[in-house]
């Protein structure tokens, strides 16, 4: 399994077109094979700061994720939107347990 976590800041401006290109982005992103979770939030203390919560059963699932034309319209929308540089990473998960119970 993969976790991949990003955090970018937007402009202020660009917010509502950007929650309305994110909303199609996690609908299509959902109905391909192999993705868990595909979620975006505004962080409450900057609102100008997103963040990204994805979780994809494989490399492989993930490497045809960055191959489809929702992702290329998408990263146009969110880059054009960035005050500065995104930061992104991939991790990969052994095992995943509840915390609690």
């Amino acid at each position: 399994m993969l976790v991949v976590t990003g955090r970018i800041e937007v402009e202020a401006g660009a917010m509502a077109s950007l929650r309305e290109a994110a909303s199609v982005m996690v609908a299509a992103t959902l109905a391909e094979d192999g993705c868990d979770k595909y979620q975006f939030a505004v962080d409450i203390e900057r609102p100008g700061v997103i963040h990204l919560f994805e979780q994809w059963a494989s490399a492989e699932a993930l490497d045809e994720h960055f191959a489809t034309p929702h992702f290329a319209a998408f990263s146009e929308v969110l880059l054009n939107a960035a005050t500065g540089p995104a930061e992104f990473n991939r991790y990969g998960i052994a095992s995943l347990d509840p915390l609690f119970g």
